[in-house]
């Protein structure tokens, strides 16, 4: 996608917005919808740094392009095109500073010990028959659809309910990357017959590359911090930091390009750990843990998890010959008894900061494919808690 592009879908708009606003007025809502135009502007002519505050507003202008209410000239840039632009414009400005940040995705066993935040919790109820069948039904079409050779799993732990062993039997090669190796180690015991485990190799890799850096800044600022203000600032200036590119990102160690790679239930959970990082650092000096739920830590590690989570397609469509790609898209509390008796608990929440998960695939892919439905997770007996409907988008892409 041409960052021009963008930038000059971007300027008509505000443009528009500008006119309309002086022939019949505007709300306060309204004006700040064309100052959040103007920024974002500048932001593409590579004139200041993106702002957290204005994820909303990015995301609104490419919802309405996507939905084909504006005439063709002005494009139909996806959240995911807008990124990649933005992340243009910050290079650009950036150009003569040294790099900050470098993906990193392979883990020592030092590393370890410090991405607890980051792991994978393990399921604590089986999913539903009807989730577990769409989903390796999906993948199975995708394997059948791909060319010879080896896949890969990225982010494994995250979906146990993937048809491993039907991946291992079809290609001649199959990699499982996690933060976990035992766990991994686990999973092939529990998934695979013996007779094609040798196919199968495990590889501890971060898929943002920035787990371990993160962790280690974070306890250097707030190490360093002679209090809570303090703290926050130097965690401000850390998250603010990041200018890792998508070209940077990759999805395994290997040169070799998958015939097929896997990401399942694994993109809205990208960066979740970033916030209990700093949460359990700030409690660790007796500081307010929940700084990172608020401004202005808040918008910026929710922007943090943005790039990173895009970065992660940029690599699946770049580094893969094919890609199944799923994960939850938004998701409600749901109240009611069993099956399909009762009623959401409010509006859903947007896990990928769009409707719909195309909106996240830049203009480079290609969709072969793609399905959707709906996932209730019942909670544990006796927990108190109620069950949570998701809405699951797959695309398969190349």
């Amino acid at each position: 996608m041409s960052r021009v592009g963008f930038q000059k879908s971007v300027r008509m708009f505000h443009k528009f917005s500008e006119e309309t606003m002086r022939r019949r007025g505007a709300d306060q809502a309204g004006r700040e919808s064309v100052e959040a135009l103007a920024a974002i502007e500048s932001v593409l002519e590579a004139e200041r740094l993106f702002d957290a505050s204005l994820l909303e507003p990015l995301a609104a202008f490419t919802n309405l392009l996507q939905s084909s209410q504006l005439p063709p000239d002005f494009g139909d840039y996806s959240f995911g095109d807008a990124l990649l632009a933005i992340e243009e414009g910050h290079a650009e400005l950036r150009q003569n500073a040294e790099q900050t940040w470098e993906f990193e995705p392979e883990l020592t066993d030092d590393a370890a010990p410090s991405l607890s935040a980051f792991t994978t919790p393990a399921p604590t109820s089986p999913s539903s028959p009807e989730h577990v069948a769409k989903l390796r039904r999906f993948v199975l079409e995708a394997a059948r659809a791909a060319e010879p050779g080896s896949a890969l799993v990225v982010g494994a732990l995250s979906c146990p309910d993937l048809p491993l062993a039907e991946l291992a039997a079809h290609f001649e090669r199959l990699t499982l990357s996690d933060l976990e190796l035992p766990r991994l180690e686990e999973l092939v015991r529990h998934a695979i017959p013996e007779q094609h485990r040798g196919r199968v190799k495990l590889e501890r890799y971060d898929v943002t590359g920035s787990y371990p850096a993160f962790a280690a800044g974070v306890q250097r600022a707030v190490g360093d911090a002679n209090g809570p203000a303090a703290a926050e600032a130097a965690l401000l200036a850390l998250v603010e930091s990041y200018d890792v590119s998508a070209g940077s990102a990759g999805l395994s160690a290997a040169e070799e390009k998958p015939s097929l790679a896997v990401s399942a239930m694994l993109l809205s959970e990208l960066g979740r750990g970033y916030a209990p990082c700093i949460s359990a650092a700030l409690a660790a000096r007796g500081w307010d843990p929940q700084a990172p739920h608020r401004a202005p830590l808040g918008p910026s590690l929710a922007f943090l998890r943005c790039l990173v989570t895009q970065h992660h397609i940029h690599a699946l469509l770049r580094r893969a010959k094919s890609a199944a790609l799923i994960s939850k898209v938004s998701e409600v509390e749901w109240l009611g008894g069993p099956g399909n008796k009762g009623a959401a608990a409010g509006e859903p929440t947007d896990l990928l900061m769009v409707e719909r998960l195309v909106e996240r695939l830049p203009e480079i892919a290609e969709i072969k494919a793609e399905q959707s439905w709906e996932w209730r997770q019942d909670p544990p007996p006796g927990s108190g808690k109620h069950a949570v409907l998701s809405l699951v988008e797959a695309v398969l892409v190349s």
